[in-house]
């Protein structure tokens, strides 16, 4: 099955490429990578973060209204990812803000061929409760869940970016439209790509804006109601990878503490520490406090989060070999 996207020289001159990561469109495409049975190594320091505060913070009932929309794989409703060039917050207040005939015709769409639960049918009929349900589920997973990554995926994301500038530069539309991704093919006008269903989508000169995304994998996706604003979420194709550490420094301090070195190059909390490094957010902390001690790196507190960052000499000794 083929999704096929009809362009026009209108659309062409209007196919944008978002200016960084959507932060509806990773959480809903993470949620689907926690969900699935099997994902890809990448997301493996992410999935043991994740796995262990579902384990320690009780958080699986908070989150319990957003799998019932978003299942394991298949469609959801469209309103949980607004077209928002803001924050997450700008991004809350559009789904908050979303019609109470929207919200039901979306979720009568999306559950046509499945069993809605109680709660869902009470979401359709625009019930408060259920309303602030899903507001509240959104808030926990993006501050629990989603947050620690962004600087991650917001690197990978801006990595993919810059790739697709390039080939845009270089080749223009179409260069960039050939080489977006192994599971997008462009034969003008039509740009099509495995689906889980055949779907033709006609552009007729709105443009659409491709957004690359870390946690969207295998084929790309797009909204189902063919009148909003078109877009496509796609793989990036140079996921972020913590850099190798040199031998040298490995054998000195511990391949784990050099490569805490490299990742302190720029300022990261003790969460994000330790999901670049693959380890619980206690090790990471003992780490930091051991290259702390000997100097090499320097950690302030902001407000609850602590910051730590390489100093000259830990810089110095990441780049050495």
């Amino acid at each position: 099955m083929t999704l096929r996207i009809h362009f026009t020289a209108d659309d062409l001159a209007r196919t944008t490429v978002a200016p960084g990561p959507d932060i509806m469109w990773e959480l809903i495409s993470s949620l689907h990578r926690l969900q699935a049975p099997r994902t890809a190594a990448r997301y493996g320091p992410w999935l043991r973060h994740v796995r262990a505060r579902l384990g320690t913070r009780n958080l699986r009932a908070a989150l319990r209204p957003l799998t019932a929309l978003v299942p394991r794989r298949g469609a959801f409703p469209d309103f949980l990812t607004p077209s928002a060039p803001g924050d997450f917050a700008a991004s809350l207040e559009l789904v908050r803000a979303t019609p109470d005939r929207r919200l039901r015709h979306e979720l009568a769409d999306v559950f046509r061929g499945r069993r809605p639960s109680h709660w869902v049918r009470l979401l359709a009929t625009g019930d408060r409760n259920c309303r602030q349900d899903l507001q509240s589920a959104l808030t926990v997973y993006y501050r629990e869940v989603l947050r620690p990554y962004v600087p991650e995926l917001g690197e990978a994301v801006l990595t993919e970016r810059a790739l697709r500038s390039r080939g845009l530069v270089d080749g223009g539309v179409e260069s960039l439209l050939r080489t977006l991704s192994p599971s997008i093919r462009w034969t003008a006008p039509v740009l099509s790509s495995d689906y889980p269903c055949d779907r033709d989508l006609h552009l007729q000169g709105r443009g659409i804006t491709l957004v690359p995304s870390f946690f969207c994998t295998g084929t790309p996706v797009t909204l189902i109601d063919p009148d909003l604003s078109p877009v496509l979420v796609y793989p990036v194709t140079a996921p972020s990878r913590p850099p190798a550490a040199p031998d040298g420094l490995a054998a000195l301090l511990g391949r784990t503490r050099a490569l805490a070195i490299h990742v302190l190059s720029h300022p990261r909390s003790t969460t994000e520490l330790a999901l670049r490094l693959g380890v619980s957010a206690g090790t990471a902390s003992r780490h930091a406090a051991a290259l702390r001690d000997a100097g090499l790196v320097t950690s302030t507190r902001q407000g609850s989060t602590m910051l730590h960052v390489a100093t000259d000499l830990g810089s110095r000794l990441a780049r050495s070999r």
